[in-house]
């Protein structure tokens, strides 16, 4: 029987069990990891990460897009991040969670100039984009009401740059405000490791905050790709306390760029290579050549007769190029040949004999020219035949002597298989003698000679265009070279230098002509040369060519890093002058350029912000769609909007396309409004 103590002890046990069986477990905290990317699989930077249960910030993401953070295993993290949607995803337990953010389909808030006065928000003052070369720079101050401010809070300011065109979104550096007791429990919660908080090198301590609105300014720059695209600033203002987030915004404080300079004129050629230096020197080509020498012989003889008709100066010819071929160290002989023939008349096997015999003889007459060396390495071949009386039939139709023909192809066709009663046939015929013994046989006696060397050597002009249609792949950089310069087209050339990149990707010299070829058709190529750029030894042209091309892609920064290695003389200095000025170093050139038109003095002045001097110049300019577009940006800028208006729409008259750009410049984007 149980104690009444064990009676209690079971009934405590039971109750122990049924909450157990009745109550949920309590989720554990898991350190969650992962990527935020947008839709095309790129890292976002800086996006927040937020408890989406109690709306504090958790995390940011790196440069990498990577992230990591602390949350219940059954919370849900929330991700936001300016110009995205924001997007919720529950952890479920697990320890990856990759997201992918959308761009945002809601338009900002613009911010409005008005009388009213605006106390119960954060406003940053609108402001313009102003281009320097690649550099987009900020300059706003934002108003902060001390109601929104307490010391146990945190506010961020996080500016970006949009580009509207490309839907890509570049961030400035933020700007962080610690209330004086935010900064402390701060310091306590990362054990006064205070680097450990992602945003800890953008914090500004407050002590406290004032009785007035604070007016915070803040100043950024930052290196943008395409500066003729659309954009606008975006700005996004978030404050915080330990537990969550007390106010978040976004405003659009800057639409369109300004930069006067999107209109500069100027014109740079490009230009070909003329240091012979670089110049692709001459490459011997191994090559296979053949030769042939015929040698006549005396009737029923074996020996040549050197004195004979064209012997003498055949076998001289012959004995000279076999020692031109060995004396030269760039050529090797390979085979020589000898085909020796007797002619029909008499007994066949006799006549054959002959002929080998003949072979021999002029063989050892050659060979004896020759250094053993050379015979060792020589391949050498004989033929040995006997003509038929076909060929007489051939030589003598050839020269009209019909009937004569005719009989002895009688004869043959009488004798088909049997060489022998053909030759006793053809010599009973009246007209043998002298006919056929003294002006054909004689034409049928003879040892003929084929020479084939290897050689080392330079080819010809007609064999480089031969090898360019059949094979261009053998070609060397020289007979490339040789071949442009003897083209007659631009389109020719332009297609023997792409051909040649093709097989030497690192033809220098044909890189740099393609590239002048190009500016000159007016389409540079901004990559042609650059593998070339880090090479010991550059042509200034190469440089030169490339200034342009970046210069045409609107790359200005790099422009007017590579213009300085040009000397300042001719093309070289224009492209110097011109890489200044737009990459933003106007007081260097603005004389300079000022002096080569009035249109772009005034781009000048309205550049280095000189607005009431460009007004006065802008007036005297002429009535061209572009001339009346400046008039109307300078005078915007000194508050003649009536006229400002009516030169803008006298440049969409003569030029409709003046509006798109209008579109996206700071300079006139309140004129469209008005316009509206």
């Amino acid at each position: 029987m149980l104690s009444f103590n064990n009676k209690i002890y079971l009934r405590i046990l039971a109750g122990i069990l049924l909450l157990a069986v009745t109550l949920p477990l309590s989720a554990r905290e898991i350190n969650v990891r992962g990527t935020v990317t947008n839709l095309d699989d790129e890292p976002l930077y800086r996006v927040s990460i937020y408890n989406a249960a109690t709306n504090k910030l958790v995390g940011v993401t790196n440069e990498d897009g990577k992230y990591l953070v602390k949350i219940d295993s059954e919370g849900t993290l929330l991700f936001s991040s300016l110009g995205y949607e924001e997007k919720q995803v529950a952890v479920r337990g697990e320890l990856t969670v990759n997201v992918e953010l959308e761009p945002s389909a809601v338009a900002l808030q613009e911010v409005v100039v008005s009388a009213k006065r605006i106390t119960d928000n954060v406003v940053p003052e609108p402001t313009d984009i102003e281009v320097k070369g690649n550099y987009f720079h900020i300059k706003t101050r934002v108003k902060i009401p001390k109601e929104l401010f307490s010391t146990d809070a945190r506010m961020i300011i996080q500016p970006g740059i949009y580009n509207v065109t490309r839907g890509k979104m570049i961030f400035l550096s933020p700007l962080v405000f610690d209330g004086q007791e935010y900064a402390i429990t701060q310091e306590r919660m990362y054990d006064y490791d205070v680097k450990q908080d992602p945003l800890a090198q953008y914090v500004k301590i407050k002590a406290s905050s004032s009785r007035k609105d604070d007016l915070v300014g803040y100043n950024d720059s930052t290196y943008v790709e395409n500066p003729n695209d659309d954009f606008r600033c975006d700005m996004m203002v978030a404050m915080e306390n330990y537990n969550r987030v007390l106010y978040r915004d976004t405003f659009v404080i800057a639409r369109g760029v300004v930069n006067p300079l999107r209109f500069l004129k100027y014109e740079i050629p490009g230009s070909a290579v003329k240091d012979e230096s670089f110049f692709p020197q001459p490459e011997m080509q191994l090559r296979d050549t053949k030769g042939d020498v015929n040698l006549t012989f005396p009737v029923n003889k074996s020996q040549l007769n050197l004195n004979d008709g064209n012997n003498r100066e055949e076998m001289n010819q012959l004995i000279a190029r076999l020692r031109a071929v060995e004396n030269d160290p760039n050529a090797r002989l390979k085979s020589f040949s000898i085909a020796g023939t007797a002619s029909p008349e008499g007994n066949y096997a006799k006549n054959e004999q002959l002929a080998q015999q003949r072979m021999s003889s002029a063989m050892e007459l050659v060979l004896q020219e020759l250094n053993e060396s050379t015979r060792r390495q020589l391949e050498i071949g004989t033929n040995a035949s006997v003509e038929t009386w076909d060929r007489v039939v051939a030589l003598l139709r050839a020269d009209g002597k019909s009937q004569e023909a005719d009989a002895i192809q009688a004869v043959i066709d009488k004798y088909p298989d049997d060489p022998n009663r053909q030759s006793r046939g053809v010599v009973a015929l009246p007209f043998y003698r002298p006919l056929i013994t003294e002006q054909y046989l004689p034409q049928l006696r003879r040892v003929s000679y084929e020479l084939l060397f290897s050689q080392y050597r330079y080819l010809t002009d007609d064999e480089i265009k031969e090898l360019y249609r059949e094979n261009s792949g053998d070609l060397t950089r020289n007979e490339f070279w040789r071949l442009y310069n003897m083209a007659d087209s631009t389109a020719e050339r332009e297609a023997i230098c792409r051909r040649a990149l093709e097989v030497y990707p690192k033809f220098l010299v044909a890189a740099t002509d393609l590239a002048a070829m190009l500016i000159e058709q007016g389409k540079p190529d901004a990559e042609l040369l650059v593998p070339y750029l880090g090479m010991k030894e550059i042509p200034d042209e190469t440089r030169l060519n490339q200034v342009i091309a970046w210069l045409s892609v609107r790359k200005f920064v790099q422009a007017d890093s590579l213009a300085a290695e040009l000397p300042d003389t001719g093309a070289y200095h224009k492209a110097k002058v011109y890489s200044a000025a737009l990459n933003g170093r106007y007081e260097e050139v603005i004389q300079e350029i000022s002096a080569e038109s009035p249109f772009n003095e005034v781009l000048m002045l309205l550049a280095i912000k000189a607005n009431d001097q460009a007004w006065e110049k802008a007036k005297l300019l002429g009535n061209s769609a572009r001339e009346n577009y400046i008039k109307a940006v300078a005078a915007n800028r000194v508050d003649e909007v009536v006229l400002a208006l009516s030169y803008l729409e006298s440049a969409f008259k003569k030029d409709p396309s003046l509006r798109d750009i209008a579109s996206i410049d700071g300079d006139v984007l309140d004129l469209l409004q008005e316009d509206e």
